[in-house]
This record gives structure tokens, sequence and C-alpha cells, in this order.
């Protein structure tokens, strides 16, 4: 049934009588925030001209409303009559608020009175007065049709779940720091070392058979204890085979990036304690430094780096927010010779006047150091992390774990100098 323009009045004033309301209830709201709780004299007007113009709305509403509901019941009367009409036609009975059809040749009766077709159309003017052809199309109108409903609840079964097989979190396996550094494998749970604790001099000889430099040459072990890391679990055969991703590649990967970070922190600490010893000009970086201020602190980190050590420092190291910090600083009008590369914020990663940067996540907060990547050793067993696992039979279970042994040391004090505030 198609909306009458009684009805679309009536919806349009019940609009605006919602839009009056609204604005009523925000004047009252203004009220309410003064401070002696009483409307001002511009508010009062409001108040009132809203509550007549509500008024107003209400008294056509309620006249209206009437209105639609007397001819929704005049239209109902006219339907019962037609349907009582067609009743008394053979094949069509009234059933509720419609008809139905009984025979084939009652419905296929009216389909023709009322096709517009040049056959149908010879066919309604030879057998249909205008009343009756008027009659079929009401009782076409009126034809009950209630076909079978299939709601999306009737077809669970065709509608599984959808997965999707991605695990979105960050699993981050990257030691940029550890990298970075002198590798060796560690076949033992102790690391030893080599250190020259005194070198010979050579001095200008006074004269003809006379002694000059005779400082002899001193080279100590420096012994060091690995660390061993271990992450152990229990999955049940279910778990491993009903999973999608694998669960059990899953346990291996999240537990292997775990011990990255851990050795990664481990790496950082060992540079970041010897770095601190070292600290370059009592530290010049606190946070609240431009881009001149970061470049002198660079270029001192790295004279007392050659001033302690004689090394050529070549890597800077940033903790990520002293990385951000910086990369913020720098001015789009550099010059190109401090870019040497430029700093790649997608990568944490980039190059600064000949320097490396490493970014590293085991760093400490607030952490920006100068040196040489060849002072700082690494030693780690052979494959770590390794992966173990033992089944389980009697349980229907797999025991699994991952094991390394690590150890960083600086072999070379002064070979790092610490640029930021330190903690």
């Amino acid at each position: 049934m198609s909306t009458t323009q009684s009805e679309l009045r009536l919806a349009t004033l019940l609009d605006e009588r919602e839009q009056v309301q609204k604005l009523h209830e925000t004047v009252i709201a203004a009220v309410e925030t003064n401070d002696s709780k009483m409307p001002s004299e511009s508010q009062s007007e409001q108040i009132q001209m809203y509550r007549e113009k509500a008024i107003a709305l209400d008294e056509e509403i309620g006249k209206l409303s009437e209105d639609v509901e007397r001819n929704r019941r005049a239209l109902e009367s006219s339907k019962a009559i037609r349907r009582a009409l067609s009743g008394n036609v053979d094949g069509v009975e009234v059933d509720g608020d419609g008809i139905v059809y009984r025979t084939m040749a009652a419905y296929a009766r009216d389909v023709i009175l009322t096709r517009d077709s040049q056959t149908c159309s010879k066919i309604a003017s030879q057998f249909g007065d205008p009343q009756t052809l008027q009659a079929a199309r009401e009782r076409l109108q009126l034809v009950k049709r209630d076909p079978a409903n299939t709601l999306s609840s009737n077809v669970e079964g065709l509608q599984p779940d959808q997965h999707i097989a991605q695990i979105f979190q960050i699993i981050d396996s990257s030691r940029p720091l550890v990298a970075s550094a002198r590798r060796t494998n560690l076949e033992r749970g102790t690391l030893t070392y080599p250190k020259i604790t005194t070198r010979p001099v050579v001095a200008v000889q006074g004269t003809e058979k006379t002694v000059a430099g005779t400082t002899g040459m001193v080279v100590d072990m420096q012994t060091t204890t690995a660390s061993t890391y271990l992450g152990g679990g229990d999955l049940s055969w279910q778990a491993i085979n009903w999973s999608t991703p694998d669960a059990l590649a899953l346990w291996f990967e999240l537990a292997a990036a775990d011990y990255a970070l851990k050795t990664e922190q481990d790496a950082a600490q060992a540079l970041q304690h010897s770095a601190f010893t070292y600290n370059a000009d009592s530290n010049l970086l606190d946070g609240t430094d431009n881009y001149d201020a970061w470049v002198a602190a660079i270029v001192t980190g790295a004279g007392e780096v050659y001033a302690n050590t004689g090394r050529l420092a070549n890597t800077l190291y940033l903790s990520p927010d002293q990385f951000y910090a910086f990369a913020g600083t720098i001015p789009s009008t550099v010059p190109a010779a401090f870019l040497s590369g430029g700093m790649s914020l997608s990568g944490q990663s980039g190059g600064f006047s000949g320097l490396s940067v490493v970014v590293s996540r085991g760093m400490d907060s607030g952490v920006a150091v100068v040196g040489d990547s060849q002072g700082l050793l690494v030693a780690e067993s052979a494959g770590a992390p390794v992966e173990l696992r033992v089944v389980e039979p009697a349980i229907g279970g797999v025991e699994v774990g991952i094991i390394g042994a690590f150890e960083a040391v600086v072999v070379d004090p002064g070979a790092f100098a610490m640029i930021s505030t330190a903690s």
C-alpha cells in the first residue's frame, strides 16, 4: 500500500516535534550551567517559544493522526468488501485478509483478462465488461502468496565460520645490535680471550750502545661466563594437529622471538655499562636538544672513542625513542655530507656521516652511544636457539623447549662512549 499525503505530513510533523523537544532540552541544560540556576531573559523567551510550538504541533499531530487512522480503517473495510465479493467467483475463496485461487482455471482467467497483450486484450473485450476486469485486477492484488522463508539461521550448515590463518601481532626475532658486533661460536660455558695489558714502547736511543725502549709486552687472559637461556612447554597432540596456523611451529617462533629479545638486551647492557664509564663530556644530550646539539654530541663521542682506544667509531647506537628524537631534529636542508645514506623511519636504521645507525629495542630508554662495533664480542652456542622436542606417547603430547648459551663482552674498554644523559 502506497503512503498517502496525510501520512507523509504526519511523519514531517513528528520529526519537527522531536526537533523542538531537543531544542527545548538544550536550553534547559544551559540553564543548569548558570550560577543562579535560573533562566536568563533570552532563555525564558526561548523556553516559552519552544513550549508554545510544541503545543501547536501536538494539536495538529492529534487531529492528523485521527484522519490517518480513519482512512486506514476505511481502506481495510473496502478490502474486506472486495474480498467478500471476490468469494462469489467460482474457484476463489476468501482467506483471512486475502483470497486464494482453488483452481488453475480461475487464476488463468483473471490473468488473461488483466494481462496487457494483444491477444489477451481481444479475449478481455469479448468476455469481460469493465466491472468484471476491475474485479479481476483487485482479486490478483488480494491473492495470498505465502512462500516458505529460508533464513540464514536455517542454513547454518552452509555457513562455516571465516577463519583467517594468519597471526597479525608482531613476532620480532631481530637482533640488530648483536648482528653488528664481532661474532664467535661458544663451545663451552666460559669464554676466554687475550687482552693486551702492557705494550712494548720504542724510544730514541741517546747514544750508541745504550738502552732505549725496554718496556716488556704483557698479554693477560680474560675469562667471562656465558648465560644459558631456556624456555619450555608442553603441547597436546590435538593442539598440534588440529590448529591453523600450526601451533607447534608458532610456539617455537614465539619462543625464539623472546630468546632474541633477551639476548639483545644482554648485549645492550654490556655495551651500555662500558659506554657509561666513558661518557662523553658529561652527557651532551638531555632530551631537549636540537639538530646542532646532536651533531656536536656525535662528534664529541667519536672523538672520545678515538682518544681512549685509538679506534675509529663506526656506529651510532640508539634506543628506539632516541632514534625518533634524533630523526625529528634533522632539517630538510641538512648538508648531504652529514646524511651519508639518511635515516629510514620504516626500517629503524640508516647512516649518518659515515656511521651506521643501529636501533636496538634491547637498549634502555633515552640511551645514545657512539662506538666501534668491533669492540663488542658476542659468543653464542652454535644453532641457538636450539629446538628441543620429546614425544610423550602415554599422554598424547609433545614436550618442547628452546635453549642457547650466550655471552656479550666489551673486549676493549673505551670503545664506546655514551652521549646521552646517563641513568
